[in-house]
């Protein structure tokens, strides 16, 4: 006797926009050198990540310096945390989540992990000419091992290009970091079944009245507590072919045991972030004067984070 069960998981999407109009600092240096920094955004924030997806938590994002002087500016891009601990941050949570930042012009690691960049006189200078601009790419970066929740984390840093002598500043501006985690599940299946293409295909080997021998684990992933829908194709009976026969059947999960006639529910407590293993059980019904044969149905298995 088989019984199949199909997995699929639904993540709810948040979407947190960042501005994209083009900002500006302040003018600094001297009549020789008067420089600003332009960015077409003051938050650079990787938007939309989901934990459970394929794709690594990172982006690009540019600075332009621009010399309105009449001499050359030379200096370092040097980042300083705005007055908090290093890692990026959400409301409610103590907890920082650690970033890299990458400066791709000079091929050198900007994080300010001990609350400013550490600059090193390997380091390529930047040189902007009179009249001229320079684009300097970042890749901002997160541990996704550092990821456990969903939430807009973020940290506030200021943005310095500094003299060569490091006894100037030549133009800074604020920006902020971030990471804009969405709330997602994802679903597992452990122990006793067998795959037949996206179906995992369950043996309840012969049928009695009673609790099937057929040890399962649900494996649940989820950025916070969650909901799990059963639905059964056959509305809660293994059904024999297309014949009338059917033998009635409840799914426990966990501590719980759910009726199969319409959507069977199943909700987490808490609101943190967790992995569970849930106990998957099969109650069988009286199979007293039924016909021999092979008793199927499909059991369909959503999950989305509350």
């Amino acid at each position: 006797m088989k019984t199949m069960i199909a997995a699929s998981a639904l993540a709810a999407a948040l979407a947190v926009s960042a501005p994209a109009a083009a900002q500006r600092s302040s003018v600094g240096g001297n009549a020789d050198c008067k420089l600003r920094i332009d960015t077409s955004a003051s938050n650079w924030v990787i938007q939309g990540y989901d934990p459970f997806g394929n794709n690594a938590p990172g982006a690009t994002f540019d600075l332009v310096f621009s010399n309105d002087g009449r001499g050359n500016c030379e200096f370092d891009p040097v980042f300083l945390v705005d007055a908090e601990p290093f890692g990026l941050s959400t409301a409610g949570q103590q907890r920082r989540v650690p970033y890299t930042l990458q400066d791709q012009f000079s091929n050198s690691n900007a994080t300010p992990i001990s609350g400013r960049t550490i600059q090193r006189a390997t380091n390529r200078p930047v040189v902007v000419t009179a009249g001229g601009q320079q684009l300097v790419r970042y890749q901002l970066a997160v541990s996704e091992d550092a990821i456990a929740s969903d939430g807009l984390f973020t940290q506030r840093v200021m943005v310095l290009a500094e003299g060569r002598d490091r006894n100037q500043t030549l133009a800074a501006r604020p920006l902020v970091l971030g990471i804009n985690v969405l709330p997602s599940a994802a679903l597992g299946l452990s122990g006793a079944y067998r795959r037949n293409g996206s179906q995992a295909v369950v043996d309840l080997g012969e049928l009695s009245e009673g609790v099937a021998q057929a040890p399962l684990q649900l494996r649940v992933a989820s950025t916070r507590a969650y909901r799990l829908e059963f639905t059964s194709k056959n509305a809660g009976l293994l059904k024999l072919g297309d014949s009338g026969w059917s033998i009635p059947y409840q799914i426990g999960v966990g501590d719980s045991m759910l009726p199969l006639a319409g959507v069977a529910r199943y909700s987490s407590t808490g609101t943190d972030p967790t992995r569970d293993s849930l106990p998957l059980r099969f109650a069988i019904g009286s199979v007293a004067g039924k016909r021999a044969g092979l008793y199927s149905d499909i059991i369909t298995v959503s999950i989305a984070p509350k």
